[in-house]
């Protein structure tokens, strides 16, 4: 037998046509039974005969590759894309009323539910080329902006969630319904491609900023939506007669090794959804469960949690809790318990919040929600392990803005650290925030002396002052002084460049909105002897040291007159 022998193929083709023979035998009687009570239900168009083959063909030809499918493909992914970079929902939405992605949906629901091979196959591909033009508009749009964040918008769209199985689910099913009944089909099909082209305009953000945990995440969104909308039109288009009546499928190799291929390609993410989504349910439940247990509190204290379980790697679990008393090591034991019950490792993000009474307790739990409502939060997390743990050292207050995605951190002061350790130290953090910007607070200094050097007859900075104007801003300092010092033969010219020095440092803490002023030192500072530089002055005088300083000063006026 030679390998161009058709045999093989004629005997794979025969034994299809058997089994589908007994299929039908076994389901035609079943489905004509089903749909006999469907009918009496009114819910459906008559749809045998030529009506049904109208509608099957029109929704063919609605999913055929075109130049204007492609054009819509790209246009609707730039504005995604630009919509969430700048966390417009509005503009998100408008991306999603010019997506063509409805055409080829429906085409592929209605092969499925007609065991159409070729019509499968050939939607497909449009769907895939499709998809990949709207990942290559992201991936070029998020190269060529200047706006590089996460934004909210981005990371409600980088893990499925049960919500938006759902809302899939729902709208493909109002789809097909709008479809069959060919009234409003454009206007429900465009409120499906909004569970579509935002997550792959996110998969092009997070390929362009070489993020795979983010463009995987979103990549597994739109392969569960997809999955979901077309299988719920494929449910609909059968139960209402629209599908291709079983009698008149057509079996070939071919064609069923593709529409099981197809199948499997939408089914598999489908199915690791499915899974999360009840891990995730079972282990929120789990949470909640042993914070009670662990704080002695009740369910209605527990103002947020947010459970993100991966498939694979540390279970982030974010928690605020009111509570009449703050239980000391409760992050430490509630950690221990949980990866003890889960079998996962756990990193805890636990917010106790004190309240006494009924309405510090509603007042807490109110500020919560707003918290939650206007970070976008959806399970975005900082490692906060890892931040701890590359910082190295105690700390003694830390800090999670969410609306900003920062963490703020105060070490205790450390012997023989300069400033440009910690600015140092925060760089080194900051690159294993995961998209979270971490600012280091180093310990406050009341003065901060910064030798400089004259250039061109002009003041130049260098690294001491880049640290130390790093320094101030992470105070938040305001109403610096700024002493200019020279050399200890202070000469008229040194005395210029001095004031020069001054003058340049204010222009720029006035840069880092920083409101400061400068004047000259009455003497040559001890740090600065035989050198040229400024004395910042961070920390300013009590105001009832500075009306003394005032009284002596007309005081040594009166006795001068």
């Amino acid at each position: 037998m030679t390998a161009h022998d058709p045999a093989p193929r004629s005997r794979l083709g025969a034994a299809l046509q058997r089994s589908a023979s007994r299929v039908r035998v076994w389901a035609n009687p079943a489905i004509s039974r089903f749909r006999a009570q469907i009918d009496k239900t009114g819910l459906f168009p008559d749809l045998h005969g030529d009506a049904g083959s109208a509608l099957r063909q029109s929704v063919r030809d609605e999913g055929e590759l075109t130049k204007a499918y492609m054009l819509m493909c790209a246009l609707s992914g730039g504005i995604a894309t630009l919509g969430l970079l700048q966390s417009s929902t509005a503009v998100v939405i408008g991306a999603m009323l010019i997506s063509p992605l409805m055409g080829p949906i429906a085409s592929l629901g209605f092969g499925f539910a007609s065991i159409d091979g070729k019509q499968i196959r050939a939607a497909m591909r449009v769907i895939a080329l499709g998809a990949a033009i709207g990942v290559l508009t992201g991936m070029l749009l998020t190269w060529l902006s200047p706006i590089r964040n996460a934004t909210p918008e981005i990371i409600a769209r980088t893990a499925p969630t049960l919500l938006d199985l759902a809302i899939a689910i729902l709208s493909g099913m109002a789809g097909a319904y709008a479809t069959v009944q060919q009234k409003g089909a454009t206007a429900i099909g465009v409120a499906i491609a909004t569970a579509l082209m935002p997550p792959l305009a996110t998969v092009g953000y997070g390929l362009g900023v070489f993020s795979l945990s983010f463009a995987a995440g979103a990549f597994l969104l739109f392969l569960t939506n997809l999955a979901a909308i077309a299988f719920s039109f494929a449910l609909i288009a059968r139960l209402s007669g629209a599908a291709r009546p079983l009698a008149r499928v057509e079996i070939t190799p071919r064609h069923v090794i593709g529409g099981i291929a197809a199948f499997l390609v939408l089914a598999t993410p489908l199915a690791v959804t499915l899974y999360r989504v009840r891990a995730e349910s079972q282990a929120r439940a789990e949470v909640r469960r042993v914070i009670e247990q662990q704080l002695g509190v009740k369910g209605t204290a527990i103002a947020q949690l947010d459970v993100d379980w991966p498939l694979r790697g540390v279970v982030g679990i974010d928690a605020v809790v009111i509570s009449g008393q703050y239980s000391a090591d409760a992050d430490s034991r509630i950690t221990r318990e949980l990866e003890a019950s889960l079998g996962r490792k756990t990193e805890l993000n636990l917010q106790q919040v004190l309240a006494t009474d009924i309405d510090s307790r509603t007042r807490a739990i109110v500020d919560a929600a707003v918290q939650r409502s206007a970070a976008g939060i959806a399970g975005d997390v900082p490692p906060l392990g890892a931040i701890r743990a590359t910082i190295g050292l105690p700390t003694q207050a830390l800090w999670v803005n969410r609306g900003e995605r920062s963490v703020q951190v105060v070490p205790f002061a450390a012997q023989g650290w300069t400033l440009a350790d910690y600015r140092q130290l925060e760089t080194q953090a900051d690159a294993v925030a995961g998209g979270w910007k971490v600012r280091i607070l180093p310990p406050v200094r009341d003065r901060l002396v910064v030798p400089l050097t004259i250039a061109d007859d002009l003041c130049t900075g260098g690294p001491a002052l880049d640290d130390a104007l790093w320094a101030i801003g992470r105070w938040a300092a305001q109403g610096v002084a700024v002493n200019g010092y020279a050399g200890a033969n202070r000469s008229a010219g040194e005395i210029a460049q001095a004031q020069s020095c001054a003058d340049f440092v204010v222009s720029r803490l006035k840069q880092d909105g920083i409101s400061a002023r400068s004047s000259l030192r009455s003497s040559a500072s001890a740090a600065g002897e035989g050198k040229l530089g400024v004395e910042i002055q961070v920390v300013r005088q009590p105001p009832s040291a500075t009306a003394q300083t005032k009284q002596a000063g007309e005081n040594r006026a009166l006795v001068n007159n």
